[in-house]
């Protein structure tokens, strides 16, 4: 099996990549006037509601790895697969909420 992968870009390619960092710094320059500090930045200035920071979360439990990853392994070794995702993710989230969480309020951070 032959693992040298070239990336075969074409000029349109090119073109994808440079309109998404133009929109990506177009939006950071129109809203750097609303983040004065590394509080703002970080934090939104401690706005967001709670619903929020869970959602975002568990979107980062719900990646592109894990619901790739999880289905390839799936596909190829069948439904053991899933024993990855519950000896780790749950116990790393029942961790998170019942022992971290309590810190994360008393110190006002969401």
């Amino acid at each position: 099996m032959n693992q040298d992968v070239l990336l075969n870009a074409g000029w349109i390619d090119y073109v994808f990549v440079l309109i998404y960092f133009v929109f990506v710094i177009g939006i950071g320059w129109l809203l750097k006037s609303k983040a004065k500090t590394g509080e703002d930045f970080f934090l939104s200035g401690r706005s967001i509601p709670s619903w929020i920071t869970s959602l975002a979360f568990l979107s980062a439990n719900l990646g592109a790895l894990e619901v790739l990853g999880m289905a390839a392994n799936g596909a190829e070794y069948g439904w053991m697969t899933t024993h990855f995702y519950w000896i780790g993710a749950v116990p790393a989230m029942l961790f998170l909420g019942l022992y971290m969480m309590p810190f994360y309020y008393v110190s006002r951070v969401r």
